[in-house]
């Protein structure tokens, strides 16, 4: 075969493959949510929705009575919920809310008692992972690891890692029961390594991993249930307040976004469209690359917070 060819056939292969890549990334993103396929008409579905006392965990929780579902509402502050709780029974009259108290930056055996507060009979068929953040170091969000102290690491580990895992086990059983069952694992951009959140960064990759692991398992013993993990990228919120932008959705936005993905065949997606755009620097720069370049970001933020502090 003459080497001519050989390049024609190469380049023939990487186009076709490179479209079908951009047919199915679009695909993804216009395709219509499989939601309805864990809460139908007239089922009394629950989800339960964790840190939900405000940004994307409050957009889950309006999102999902929007679209059908009773939920619980977990969080640490009572009052809080209490307000979300008031605020969903007026703009959706016809959805119930429970409240459930439990500090995920303290973790023991008692996180066994939620399976009993949700109830054996009561319709249990959606978990979001979304619980998490750095609040813990506030106003010292930018740290060097080996200057966390014993329980601000542990803490870390405990809100954005242990407390998913923990509270995914106690729930199964129940989601088992009332298949088909969807559980959603929220992760960020920062998975792919950026320096001075060492620990909160890596429980992120957790989140990815812990649920394609799990989605593996559910396939081996044939459970109906969808494991996802979502990417996430800035979004408005409490504990961010910027300006809603295109790259920066509200947290509403941002949870409908990550609904509308559900079904879509992916271990793991970008949750909003435009957090996918900025994805395209992973897949065309090298790692390190990308993370100089976010580098360049988190640095400008620590020393606007370390001068901040001086104030």
């Amino acid at each position: 075969m003459e080497v001519p060819k050989i390049f024609g056939y190469i380049g023939l292969a990487t186009s076709v493959l490179l479209l079908a890549r951009i047919i199915k990334t679009v695909y993804i993103y216009i395709r219509p949510s499989s939601l309805s396929r864990y809460g139908k008409k007239g089922d009394e579905a629950w989800a339960f929705v964790t840190g939900a006392s405000d940004g994307i965990g409050q957009g889950f929780a309006q999102e999902l009575c929007a679209r059908g579902f009773n939920v619980f509402l977990h969080g640490r502050n009572v009052e809080k919920l209490r307000k979300i709780q008031e605020s969903l029974r007026k703009e959706y009259p016809t959805r119930q809310t429970r409240i459930i108290i439990y500090d995920a930056s303290q973790i023991d055996a008692s996180i066994d008692n939620i399976a009993s507060q949700v109830g054996e009979t009561t319709r249990l068929t959606v978990l979001i992972n979304n619980v998490g953040g750095m609040g813990v170091m506030m106003p010292n969000t930018y740290t060097n690891l080996q200057d966390f102290t014993f329980e601000e690491m542990q803490t870390i580990i405990s809100v954005n890692a242990t407390f998913s895992a923990h509270i995914t086990r106690v729930l199964l059983p129940l989601l088992f029961k009332n298949e088909p069952g969807l559980i959603i694992n929220i992760s960020s951009t920062t998975k792919f390594g950026i320096p001075w959140l060492v620990p909160y960064v890596a429980t992120k990759a957790f989140a990815i991993g812990f649920g394609d692991s799990l989605s593996a398992e559910m396939r081996a013993d044939k459970h109906d249930v969808e494991v996802m993990g979502v990417i996430v990228g800035s979004v408005e919120s409490a504990s961010n307040p910027a300006k809603p932008s295109l790259f920066t959705p509200t947290s509403r936005a941002m949870a409908s976004a990550v609904l509308d993905r559900v079904g879509c065949g992916e271990l793991s997606v970008w949750g909003h469209w435009a957090h996918r755009l900025q994805g395209i620097a992973v897949d065309v720069f090298p790692q390190k690359t990308f993370q100089d370049i976010a580098t360049t970001q988190v640095r400008k933020l620590k020393l606007e917070q370390e001068q901040k502090k001086l104030k």
